[in-house]
C-alpha cells in the first residue's frame, strides 16, 4: 500500500493556535479523514488526486472537532507518570518480549551515540547531553530489535491461523500499528514493542485478516471473530496501547 505525501503547512484551531498538518495520498482512501496526533500535527489523508485548494475549506468546517480532540488530548497528556516524558530514561520496557534493560549513559568522545547491549544493560556512549540524539540511537537499537524479533512472532502467528502473507517490513508509523497492502506485505511499528504481548498477538490477527479482506466489511469482522473470538477486548484497548510508549520513543 502506496502512501503518498503530499505536502505540509500550517492552519490556526478554534482556539486561534498554530497547528502544522500534512497531506497524505492513499490511494484506497474515498473520503478525507482527519487525524490528530499527540503532538498536535495534524494528517489530512485524501484519495488519490484530490484538489488540495479544498483543504483550508475542509479543516475550517472541522473546527469544533479539532477544538475538542486537542482538549481531550491534553488531558490524557496530563494523566501520563512522569516515565513518559524523560529524556534520558532510566531503563526501557519491552512488554512484548518480557524483557526490561536498565539504561546507563556514559559520555565520551566519540561523535556519535553507540548504543551497546549487555544481558539487560543498555550502554549508551557518546555525546549523551544530547537528548535528541539518545532517542535517535535508542530508536535504531528498537529498530533493529523489532526486526529480530516481530517478523518471526508472525509467521508462527500465520501458521497457526492458516493465513499466510507475502513479506514483513518493520516501519515507524506515527499513527499506525500495523497495516496490509494488496499484495500480502504486513508492515508492523517496532513501537509494538512495547506494548503488552496480548495486544500484540490481536494486531497480528487483525493485519494477517486482511490478507483474505482488504477492507473493514462484516466478512473481515466475522474472520477476525472466528481466529480471535475475544477479539473486541483488544481491539477497544489499541486505540489507547500509545499510553505504553515513551514519548522519545514516538517521533
Amino acid at each position: 500500500m502506496v502512501q503518498k505525501d503530499i505536502s505540509g503547512s500550517r492552519a490556526s484551531d478554534a482556539f486561534g493556535d498554530s497547528l502544522a498538518y500534512r497531506i497524505k495520498e492513499h490511494p484506497r482512501a474515498k473520503h478525507v479523514h482527519l487525524k490528530l496526533s499527540r503532538q498536535g500535527e495534524l494528517e489530512i489523508v485524501v484519495p488519490k488526486g484530490y484538489d488540495r485548494r479544498a483543504i483550508p475549506e475542509v479543516i475550517a468546517a472541522k473546527q469544533a472537532w479539532l477544538g475538542r480532540t486537542r482538549t481531550r488530548l491534553r488531558q490524557q497528556m496530563q494523566s501520563l507518570p512522569a516515565e513518559y516524558f524523560q529524556q534520558w530514561p532510566a531503563s526501557v520496557r519491552l512488554r512484548a518480549l518480557a524483557e526490561t534493560y536498565t539504561v546507563l549513559f556514559r559520555p565520551t568522545t566519540e561523535a556519535h551515540i553507540r548504543i551497546a547491549a549487555i544481558g539487560r544493560i543498555l550502554s549508551v556512549s557518546g555525546p549523551v547531553h544530547d537528548a535528541s540524539a539518545c532517542a535517535c540511537g535508542l530508536r535504531a537499537w528498537l529498530r533493529i530489535k523489532a526486526r529480530r524479533r516481530l517478523p518471526p512472532w508472525l509467521r508462527q502467528t500465520s501458521q497457526e491461523l492458516g493465513l499466510p502473507y507475502a513479506k514483513t517490513i518493520i516501519r515507524g508509523q506515527r499513527s499506525r500499528w500495523g497495516s496490509c497492502s494488496a499484495q500480502g506485505v504486513i508492515s508492523l511499528n517496532y513501537k509494538l514493542l512495547f506494548l503488552p504481548r496480548a495486544q500484540v498477538h490481536y494486531l497480528f490477527v487483525h493485519e494477517l485478516c486482511h490478507t483474505r479482506h482488504l477492507n473493514h466489511s462484516a466478512r473481515y469482522w466475522a474472520l477476525v471473530a472466528r481466529k480471535l473470538p475475544d477479539y473486541r477486548r483488544f481491539e477497544a484497548t489499541l486505540r489507547e496501547a500509545w499510553r505504553y510508549v515513551p514519548r522519545w520513543a514516538g517521533d
